[in-house]
């Protein structure tokens, strides 16, 4: 796993106004740990099911639906509404990502896009771009699972937005992201 090329997170998203990074070390064949991360469902990821529902709550109060994940969906396509994968290089690194108004408590429709192409040239005002990338390097105990979650914003005011919104998440945000890192690990060490 030669790491002199530019990873697929900096190729999808070089620049950003914020992001959380956590690894973990998984002691199981690189093949194994990419597969899990492909795989692993939102049921598998702790307190994510909880934290789904009270981002929900305020749109339920709207449209009488409580919008979740399914849980049997691959957390990598449901970290939010709208996740697509931009970029995969197994067994190495996966990247997904989104587009839509992420801090609205109610009516974020994710903008849909049909290609990396797209992702890539978007830049409408009052959006923000999502990615979430993992990547597995060799270490000592097998293998070092590391995650990325990045966000940009495309203009000033919604910066401003976004910053207040993932002051406000991110420590459930980070808990997601630790767990999920968890799950991937409990499912290829079992």
């Amino acid at each position: 796993m030669t790491r002199s090329h530019v990873s697929l997170l900096e190729q999808f998203m070089p620049g950003f106004d914020t992001r959380s990074h956590h690894s973990i070390e998984i002691g199981a064949p690189a093949q194994a740990v990419y597969a899990a991360v492909e795989a692993v469902t939102v049921k598998e990821v702790r307190f994510l099911y909880v934290l789904e529902v009270i981002r929900a709550l305020p749109g339920f109060v709207t449209t009488r639906r409580l919008a979740v994940p399914a849980a049997d969906a691959p957390e990598l396509l449901a970290f939010t509404p709208g996740a697509a994968y931009l970029g995969q290089q197994p067994p190495d690194e996966v990247v997904a990502g989104a587009i839509g108004r992420f801090w609205r408590p109610a009516g974020n429709q994710p903008v849909v896009f049909g290609s990396v192409d797209e992702f890539l040239a978007f830049h409408n005002p009052g959006f923000a771009k999502a990615v979430v990338g993992f990547r597995l390097e060799r270490s000592t105990a097998g293998i070092l699972l590391t995650t990325e979650t990045r966000f940009v914003a495309t203009d000033e005011r919604t910066r401003r937005l976004m910053s207040r919104y993932w002051t406000l998440i991110k420590p459930g945000s980070d808990l997601i992201r630790r767990e999920w890192l968890r799950a991937i690990r409990r499912r290829v060490e079992t």
